[in-house]
C-alpha cells in the first residue's frame, strides 16, 4: 500500500512539473478538407483503446452518438498501446470528403482538433497530409534567455 502511495504521489510530482514547466502545444495550420479525419478515428474507454466489437456494441447501446461510426480497420505495427486498436469512419462522409450533416455535426467533430497533451506526450501525431500540425507556443532556446 505504501508503495502504491509512494507511486502516485511521484506521478503526481511529474506531472505538475511538466503542466507548470513544460512548453504548451498549440494547433497551427488548417483543414485540408481530404476526409482522413472522419475515416481514421480511434476511440478510448478508460482501459485504453477499444480493441474488441463487443465494446463498441456496448458503447452504442449506451451512447447513440457511437451508432453515428463504424469499424473501419484494425491498427497494426503502431505503438504497443495502439496496437490491435479499431479505427472508425463516420458514416455521414460522403465520397468527395464533404460531411453531410455539417450543420448538426457531433461535438467531437467541431472540437476536432483538440489537444490532449497527455497523447502528444505519448507519441500521438496527427495525421499524414493533414493540414494541421501540432506546435510548442514555447521554443526551448527562449527558456535559456
Amino acid at each position: 500500500m505504501l508503495n502504491k502511495i509512494k507511486i502516485f504521489f511521484e506521478d503526481f510530482v511529474l506531472k505538475m512539473y511538466n503542466k507548470l514547466f513544460s512548453s504548451k502545444y498549440v494547433i497551427k495550420g488548417k483543414c485540408k478538407k481530404c476526409g482522413k479525419c472522419c475515416r481514421n478515428i480511434l476511440f478510448s474507454t478508460k482501459d485504453g483503446y477499444v480493441k474488441s466489437e463487443d465494446v463498441f456494441k456496448k458503447m452504442q447501446k449506451k451512447y447513440r452518438y457511437y451508432r453515428n461510426f463504424r469499424i473501419s480497420g484494425v491498427i497494426k505495427d503502431k505503438m504497443e498501446f495502439q496496437n490491435g486498436a479499431l479505427t472508425f469512419e463516420c458514416k455521414f462522409i460522403s465520397k468527395n470528403n464533404k460531411c453531410l450533416i455539417y450543420p448538426i455535426r457531433p461535438i467531437f467533430c467541431r472540437d476536432y482538433p483538440n489537444i490532449n497533451s497527455d497523447l502528444i506526450y505519448n507519441g500521438v501525431e496527427m495525421l499524414d497530409d493533414c493540414g494541421f500540425y501540432f506546435d510548442v507556443d514555447k521554443k526551448f532556446s527562449s527558456y535559456l534567455k
